[in-house]
């Protein structure tokens, strides 16, 4: 097969999700169910990003910086952000296509967003909207730390809980009747006879 025919074929797979043509990304053009990753999960769209931003604000408000702080240093881990947890978004790593670490949330909220908002001076704030144009619907930041943002409200890219040991069956409490001990040995019962020596004393 020609590098045009495989090209085209790859092209023409069908989404697992939304079962139409997938398209030349790395999520479907139609459903934008991201490659590799369980059906559900779907790139965040510009306009969900955008709400993102409005809600962080609001939550840096009312917190004072410091709840909103943190809270985040508590979901980092889970590759969100206090807005990116309400609204069921979540950081995924480009390259491997798990969650982001708590590191490289650190790096991209407190280290790479102040970077780029610095940028976005020179550029008269037109850094802040690369989102619109990148096929990937990433941000400078995102780009920075290798990132992109999916929807998963099902939190199917958390661990699946540890298996609970298992337990043995409950057994029915009709069968726990009291200890019956054997005929003639209970209280009640008479002393045995202790069988007399038949040899001449």
């Amino acid at each position: 097969m020609s590098d045009i025919g495989a090209r085209q074929s790859a092209l023409a797979r069908p989404c697992p999700s939304c079962r139409r043509e997938w398209g030349a990304g790395i999520a479907c053009q139609f459903c934008g169910q991201v490659e590799g990753l369980p059906a559900g999960v779907h790139l965040s769209s510009p306009a969900r990003r955008f709400g993102g931003w409005v809600l962080e604000g609001i939550l840096a408000t009312f917190t004072l910086g410091i709840g909103w702080l943190i809270w985040s240093f508590v979901v980092f881990g889970r590759g969100q952000t206090p807005a990116k947890q309400l609204l069921g978004m979540r950081a995924v790593e480009l390259r491997t296509g798990e969650r982001a670490t708590w590191g490289r949330m650190f790096v991209r909220e407190i280290i790479a967003k102040p970077l780029v908002a610095m940028v976005s001076w020179i550029t008269l704030g037109i850094a802040n909207f690369w989102l619109v144009w990148d096929a990937r619907n990433q941000e400078l930041w995102d780009k920075v730390v290798g990132t992109v943002i999916v929807n998963d409200p099902h939190k199917l890219l958390l661990p699946a809980p540890a298996t609970a040991p298992a337990q043995m069956p409950r057994r029915d409490p009709s069968d726990l009747l009291p200890f019956a001990p054997p005929a003639g040995t209970g209280p009640d019962a008479e002393p045995a006879e202790i069988p007399r020596s038949t040899e001449s004393d």
